[in-house]
């Protein structure tokens, strides 16, 4: 413990924090969320274990560093829907191009399929199209295609489930950025997919 330091709770994010006495009434950063808070004239707090010291803002050489933990760990607080929107995010462009990689491998068999779908009207309408070709040929439907079919049917599954923890997260104050990229990368993956429906039921 710093000898007369000042012990309190940052307004901010709540973290028990400290500062030397001679910054009392003062502005200094919280070494949690680097939020500037003005630090009381006396300790709010009881003679806790160890708490990190909050950097005296415009101290100049002589401020006071921080002590608790290397720089970078503790700089905001944890904010897990944020995570699991940025990884729902990434699964659901893994699970896109792992499809899209599928289909292509099997580009002679699409151009096929395509010349059939013309035939059945695709032009026209290419989901009645699709419709008619796959009763059809329901039973004979390759692997590859269901496949494919299959990963992309999840990605949008993943895709929504990012979106929706995305925008929850945007709620809260830390590792905002993670939903934001979050968010607009599900939103534009949905709007694609709801562009191709529209398309194919006209």
């Amino acid at each position: 413990m710093t000898a007369m330091a000042i012990r309190f709770h940052c307004p901010a994010c709540s973290q028990p924090i400290e500062v030397d006495d001679g910054w009392a009434n003062r502005a200094v950063a919280c070494p949690y969320c680097r939020k500037t808070v003005t630090a009381p004239a006396e300790s709010t707090l009881g003679d806790l274990a160890t708490i990190p010291t909050a950097t005296p803002i415009g101290a100049g050489a002589g401020a006071v560093p921080m002590s608790y933990a290397p720089p970078g760990i503790f700089t905001q607080p944890t904010n897990t829907l944020a995570v699991v929107a940025a990884v729902l995010t990434g699964l659901t462009i893994a699970m896109f191009v792992l499809g899209s990689a599928i289909a292509f491998n099997h580009s002679l068999e699409i151009a096929d399929m395509e010349r059939e779908m013309r035939a059945l009207g695709a032009e026209e309408s290419p989901m009645k199209a699709w419709m008619e070709y796959s009763r059809r040929y329901g039973d004979r439907l390759p692997g590859w295609l269901l496949a494919s079919s299959l990963l992309y049917l999840v990605a949008i599954i993943t895709c929504l489930g990012g979106l929706i923890c995305g925008l929850i997260a945007l709620r809260r104050r830390a590792r905002r950025t993670l939903a934001v990229v979050s968010v607009f990368a599900c939103g534009g993956v949905l709007a694609f997919v709801l562009m191709g429906l529209v398309r194919g039921a006209g």
